[in-house]
């Protein structure tokens, strides 16, 4: 196996996010991703993501899963900073209108904050975005965050990089890397070497994502780790929503694009692997129906999604 160069962009920029990573309140994935937060207050944000080599599909555009994250956390600062900065938020819902423009150039999720659900026992707030990518409209979206107790009672850090910039060339000395640290590192430059082997995106073989296609459908299992973690070390949810979408996407294969999403969050991420079958339900001329279910190792459901596909000419 022909050695991962030290210089190679992705592996610095996986080392970047190591190092930013050490500041508590973010993940891994966020870091990496390079989700970067530019106006947030208590009505409204815009969140950015390029499509660096580390995020970005073979025909250069914003990978899924990249698209699946910025929406996921766009909602949710949209919202966020209304509360203290500490607040815990767990996706309810999540539902996307996309418009088919490619996700070429600068990605950024605007936000604006809808209040909360009146008569609710517990706070759970609204949120609507405008998604663009290169300065054309590519998604419209909606969620709703329940805001939720940390596990074991703690109390979790900001995030860090909303009103600070993170630093540009953090230093890293590898001889001190956790056992975290030290397999996310191992993961980036095997999915380096698949990817200069078999071709593909990195993201793909980053997170295992190989749906089986069969007649009805597709599934797929993926590892759980450090990789796709988030401040309470369950699986992000724009990954988890990506996992749905990708799954949807590849049971009816080439011929059909994704135009809509509606997702449903049951219960975290978490276990050692998470897993995604779709099932088509509707497949006619024009247009396609599918529906996803993300389950965790544990056996309990994850995620429920319907995906609506458009027939590409």
């Amino acid at each position: 196996m022909q050695q991962v160069s030290n210089t190679h962009l992705i592996l610095e920029r996986a080392r970047t996010a190591v190092a930013l990573n050490r500041t508590p309140g973010y993940h891994f994935c966020g870091n990496f991703f390079n989700l970067l937060f530019d106006d947030v207050d208590n009505q409204h944000s815009i969140v950015h993501m390029d499509p660096a080599v580390q995020c970005a599909d073979q025909d250069g555009q914003l990978s899924m899963t990249a698209f699946a994250m910025l929406a996921d956390m766009g909602l949710a600062t949209g919202i966020r900073f209304g509360l203290e900065k500490t607040t815990r938020l767990a996706t309810v819902s999540i539902s996307l209108q996309l418009t088919g423009a490619p996700r070429l150039g600068r990605a950024t999720a605007s936000s604006k904050s809808q209040g909360f659900i009146q008569g609710a026992s517990a706070q759970q707030g609204l949120s609507q975005a405008r998604i663009t990518a290169g300065g054309e409209l590519v998604c419209i979206g909606h969620g709703a965050f329940m805001i939720l107790p940390v596990p074991g009672g703690k109390v979790l850090d900001p995030i860090p990089w909303v009103e600070t910039k993170p630093p540009q060339n953090p230093s890293l000395d590898l001889s001190t890397l956790s056992e975290d640290e030290a397999w996310v590192l191992t993961r980036v430059e095997q999915a380096i070497e698949k990817t200069k082997q078999d071709g593909g995106n990195f993201v793909t073989h980053f997170l295992g994502l190989y749906p089986v296609v069969q007649e009805t459908g597709a599934h797929v299992v993926i590892e759980n780790g450090a990789h796709i973690a988030n401040r309470v070390k369950h699986v992000q949810g724009g990954i988890v929503l990506a996992l749905g979408m990708e799954t949807a996407s590849a049971a009816l294969g080439i011929d059909w694009m994704l135009s809509g999403v509606t997702a449903t969050y049951i219960s975290p991420g978490e276990g050692e692997t998470i897993s995604a079958a779709s099932t088509i339900v509707h497949r006619g001329r024009m247009t396609a129906v599918v529906s996803t279910q993300v389950i965790n190792s544990t056996g309990r459901k994850a995620l429920e999604v319907i995906t609506t596909h458009a027939r590409r000419p």
